[in-house]
């Protein structure tokens, strides 16, 4: 039973279809517990609590889940897409999802639509067996899709993933340690194909750069709740470690990352941290009200300021010692010296050993600064 249900009572197993297409579907398992659904996405679990009988609230991102009275079908609303954006969805009985053959295991690089092997390729595509359940994620150069997992079934893949914001869900063929005749969908306004090639992983080492700046550089404007410019001092004390975080509160990689920046902070108490938000919204009212959710959400306990809109360009602007930004999040560790290492996007834990280098990459960047090699 959907809905309220009593404090005592046993959770409900099922699982939640996204409906795609007519012949498409992502599928996640989710128990009903205490009036809150949570949703178990690969190596996450996202919960999503009751606003009336009816209506959950989508954590982080907004939204909402809306029940139907028969309580078997729904609506997600993304509230970061257009007001009348939706997904239909369906709440089922579980249903056993078993792999057969032998189960994919590895890397592989990644092309998208009509471009193959005699092209750079656009991202890696991991994939492991986790106590017997398949999962993985697709990496880029600047990001990953985060938690991926589905079945492989007699030579055919299907995985999906759900962050709230984003809902994707691919499928191919496994043909000769290739992937091929695949199938990518964004929701259900998104298609395009994909092809994959077995490859080593690549090797991110040159994610961090390294420039001078003047005291004079460290200052930045922001807008404040009239829409008016106000001036923001990043001057770091003899001290301490400034972490700029420039993200946007609908960008799911910069939730990890802020994630990751809320553990640093606990742990190095000489850090002062900073996010500049830049936003799909323009009217002030609106993107301050989303910047005290998205914070509230995720427990941030530092200043977090409105940068402008949503553009690398825009964010670029902002700071006169970059010459460019190539991805939110991107990341300003700046030292007493003048000196600052600006580190571009992000692989979340979905990504493994990718994260724990992420992991130790920042962990060195405010702790010893320089004290480790970075290619300037």
């Amino acid at each position: 039973m959907l809905g309220c249900v009593d404090q005592d009572a046993a959770p409900v197993n099922q699982e939640i279809a996204f409906l795609l297409n007519d012949s498409t579907q992502a599928v996640f398992p989710i128990i009903l517990k205490n009036s809150v659904f949570e949703l178990q996405n690969g190596g996450e679990v996202m919960s999503l609590n009751p606003i009336n009988d009816t209506t959950y609230l989508v954590p982080v991102f907004g939204g909402s889940w809306v029940v139907h009275p028969d309580k078997s079908l729904g609506i997600w609303t993304d509230s970061l897409r257009s007001s009348d954006y939706h997904v239909d969805f369906q709440i089922q009985p579980k249903t056993p999802r078993n792999n057969r053959g032998e189960l994919p295991n590895g890397t592989w690089d990644i092309w998208f639509g009509e471009k193959g092997a005699d092209q750079q390729a656009e991202g890696q595509l991991d994939l492991k067996i986790e106590e017997g359940v398949l999962r993985g994620t697709i990496r880029t150069p600047t990001g990953d899709y985060r938690f991926f997992s589905g079945s492989f079934t007699d030579g055919s893949l299907h995985m999906q993933t759900y962050d709230g914001a984003h809902l994707y869900c691919i499928q191919a063929l496994l043909r000769d340690n290739q992937w091929v005749d695949g199938h990518f969908y964004s929701g259900n306004h998104y298609h395009t194909t994909w092809s994959a090639v077995s490859a080593a992983p690549w090797i991110t080492d040159d994610v961090v750069q390294i420039v001078e700046v003047t005291q004079n550089d460290l200052r930045f404007n922001s807008f404040n709740v009239q829409g008016e410019l106000q001036p923001v001092s990043l001057v770091p004390d003899s001290n301490q470690v400034v972490v700029v975080d420039l993200l946007g509160t609908w960008c799911p990689n910069c939730m990890d990352e802020v994630r990751l920046l809320r553990e640093i902070k606990d742990n190095h108490p000489h850090v002062r941290i900073v996010s500049v938000a830049y936003e799909r919204d323009t009217l002030p009212s609106d993107v301050f009200r989303r910047l005290a959710f998205y914070a509230a959400q995720l427990d941030i306990d530092w200043e977090v300021y409105w940068g402008g809109r949503a553009s690398k360009s825009v964010a670029a602007a902002t700071f006169p010692f970059l010459d460019e930004v190539i991805s939110f999040p991107t990341t300003l560790f700046i030292y007493p010296n003048g000196t600052i290492a600006i580190h571009s996007g992000f692989n979340g834990p979905a990504t493994g050993s990718a994260y724990e280098a992420e992991h130790e990459r920042f962990t060195h960047l405010v702790h010893t600064g320089l004290s480790f090699q970075i290619d300037p």
